[in-house]
């Protein structure tokens, strides 16, 4: 009797996905536009960390272990800690795109999208993620109502895929490369980067202008009731403004809390919101950018190793008060030696909403980087950040920089 194979399921995904590309491949001739597309981003990182309990690379803090101060107000110490690894600026990511015209007004769109590690090849977030985690839309577009999309994507509040409106517009480093190069996510938040069951609206193009729109009837991947009270649901609204030289986006976000959670610490105390103005302008010598950021309950700042959600008090189990904080970011980047340099810098102050005392932060974050093309779609670079956090629940302040060398290929 032979013995009974186990069959992984990221595998299985995985060889679905790789069946339904050569699927649409070979319906290719009769669709109007299918398209393959991504990147592959990899190189070596070195990162020096000396940070608070739960913080470090990849993630962060947990908002589903978040840190309780002791009896004199003071959290925990993780310690310092030194890594050597295969690293990446930005993870590789691959995707399918597509349209049918269906008259002169209006057509189909979708836009499927799979975030991967190229050191060894696995989905990014692991299993637990879904595949096509980046973005999974399909939508109508019309030149004379705008464009609705349906599925996950990315939230209007960043800067990525088809539906973000800030990153790369309001930073020379975008939302970061690596763990802490790119100031406004590090030093601000992008709060939850996509969301399940979204509902998503860009108008017509005006003079430049453009009216941004999002619904999410439930956020996350859970077990909670959809378009209830049993569930976190999120919604934005902005707009855009380009011209020859800028571009200006502004956007109010809030996420709807549950009213309740199986983890009560992690159980948001009041709906969490932000408001956020960025962008930039193109001088004759050099681009520069910008950002301001005003955050209300929000669970936590920081992305990546400098995530830190909001500390508890002492014996506290009650729910998640989060920050309300204030958050500036500046950046240029220009043409040096055949390539491009990049620089940003970002600070913010807060309070942290849990604590009656010891509750003021402040944190800054600098990114320098140079990226080289060897061809339109290959580049090298070398980045590097250093973060900096002083808060009165910490009895130090706390720090960390990093340095990464690699390689980017788009197709």
């Amino acid at each position: 009797m032979k013995p009974i194979r186990r069959i992984n399921m990221t595998q299985l995904r995985l060889r679905a996905a790789v069946a339904a590309v050569f699927g649409l491949s070979a319906l290719s001739a009769s669709a109007a536009d299918i398209q393959l597309f991504g990147f592959l981003d990899q190189g070596l990182a070195y990162l020096h960390e000396d940070l608070n309990a739960g913080m470090a690379g990849p993630a962060g803090q947990s908002i589903n272990a978040p840190q309780n101060v002791d009896e004199d107000g003071y959290v925990a110490r993780a310690g310092k800690k030194n890594s050597f690894t295969q690293g990446t600026g930005n993870v590789s990511t691959w995707g399918m795109r597509g349209a049918e015209q269906l008259n002169d007004d209006t057509r189909v769109v979708f836009h499927l999208e799979s975030g991967f590690l190229a050191d060894d090849g696995t989905l990014y977030g692991g299993s637990v993620k879904p595949f096509f985690e980046r973005e999974s839309s399909v939508g109508i577009d019309s030149k004379t109502w705008g464009l609705i999309k349906f599925g996950r994507m990315p939230a209007l509040t960043t800067g990525s895929g088809t539906t973000g409106i800030f990153n790369s517009k309001v930073n020379p480093f975008g939302a970061g490369w690596g763990n802490m190069t790119g100031g406004w996510k590090f030093s601000g938040t992008l709060a939850n980067a996509r969301h399940d069951n979204m509902i998503h609206y860009i108008s017509p193009e005006m003079n430049g202008l453009r009216f941004h729109a999002q619904y999410s009837f439930k956020s996350a991947n859970d077990d909670t009731e959809e378009g209830t009270s049993k569930t976190n649901r999120w919604w934005a609204v902005g707009a855009t403004l380009q011209g020859e030289r800028y571009y200006l986006a502004a956007a109010v976000d809030c996420l709807d809390a549950a009213a309740k959670a199986a983890n009560p610490k992690a159980t948001y105390g009041h709906d969490a919101y932000k408001v956020l103005v960025g962008g930039h302008y193109a001088f004759d010598a050099f681009k520069f950018y910008g950002t301001v950021q005003y955050m209300k309950n929000m669970p936590w700042i920081g992305g990546y190793s400098t995530k830190e959600v909001a500390s508890m008090a002492f014996g506290q189990t009650t729910p998640q008060m989060g920050f309300e904080a204030w958050a500036l970011s500046t950046g240029v980047d220009f043409k040096a030696a055949g390539g491009t340099v990049k620089a940003s810098l970002g600070y913010a102050n807060a309070e942290n909403l849990n604590l009656d005392r010891q509750n003021k932060m402040n944190r800054a974050n600098l990114g320098l980087g140079y990226i080289y093309p060897l061809s339109k779609r290959t580049s090298v670079y070398t980045v590097g950040g250093y973060f900096w956090q002083d808060a009165d629940w910490q009895k130090e302040s706390i720090s960390a920089n990093e340095v990464i060398a690699g390689l980017m290929h788009r197709w």
